[in-house]
C-alpha cells in the first residue's frame, strides 16, 4: 500500500519561508555589499575637489599643476568597520585637509565596536620631508579634532614610502 502525503497550509508557509531565507536574503545582502564597495569617492558630493582649510577649494589658475584633485589621488581605499581599520590616500602637494568622503568614512570608523573610551587610534603615515609631514599630520589631527577625539588617543607610526611617490597611503586602526 502506497502512502500519499498532502502538503498543508502550514507546510507551504514553511517552504516559502525557507526559500526566502536561503535564496532571497543572501541575494539582497550580496547586492547591497557589492554596491557599497563600488561607490566612488566622488559620489560623496566633493566631485573630486579638495576643500582647503579656509573653506574654499583648489581653483584653476593657468599655471597650476592640477586644478581638481583626481579621485585616484585621494579617498578611502580600504574600510573594515568590524576590524576598526581603514586606509586612505593623501597627496600633500594637492591637499591640506582630508577629502569629504574620507572624513565621512573616518566618522563611520569611530562607530566601530572596537572604539571605546580607553582605545588608542594608530595612524600609520609615510616618512616625508618636514613641510609635507606637517601638512599631512595637521590634516589628520584636524579631522580627529572635528570628531572631538582627544589627540592623546592618537598615536602616529612612520613607514618608509616608495621612492618618488606623491600620493601616500595612510592606515588608521583602532587598537
Amino acid at each position: 500500500m502506497k502512502q500519499q502525503y498532502l502538503l498543508t497550509e502550514r507546510g507551504k508557509l514553511l517552504i516559502a519561508t525557507l526559500i526566502v531565507l536561503f535564496l532571497i536574503v543572501p541575494s539582497i545582502i550580496i547586492v547591497i555589499y557589492t554596491s557599497m564597495r563600488e561607490t566612488p569617492a566622488d559620489e560623496a558630493g566633493n566631485n573630486g575637489v579638495v576643500s582647503q582649510s579656509g573653506g574654499g577649494s583648489v581653483s584653476s589658475d593657468g599655471d597650476n599643476e592640477q586644478a581638481n584633485l583626481d579621485s585616484s589621488l585621494a579617498g578611502t581605499t580600504a574600510f573594515d568597520l568590524v576590524a576598526g581599520t581603514m586606509t586612505f590616500l593623501f597627496t600633500p602637494d594637492l591637499q591640506t585637509t582630508l577629502d569629504v568622503y574620507t572624513m565621512t568614512r573616518l566618522g563611520e570608523l569611530l562607530t566601530s565596536p572596537k572604539y571605546t573610551n580607553n582605545t588608542k587610534i594608530a595612524v600609520e603615515i609615510p616618512q616625508l620631508p618636514d613641510e609635507k609631514a606637517i601638512i599631512l599630520t595637521t590634516a589628520i589631527t584636524n579631522a580627529f579634532t572635528t570628531y572631538e577625539i582627544p589627540l592623546s588617543d592618537v598615536v602616529f607610526f612612520i613607514y618608509q614610502p616608495e621612492k618618488d611617490s606623491r600620493t601616500f597611503e595612510v592606515n588608521v586602526s583602532i587598537d
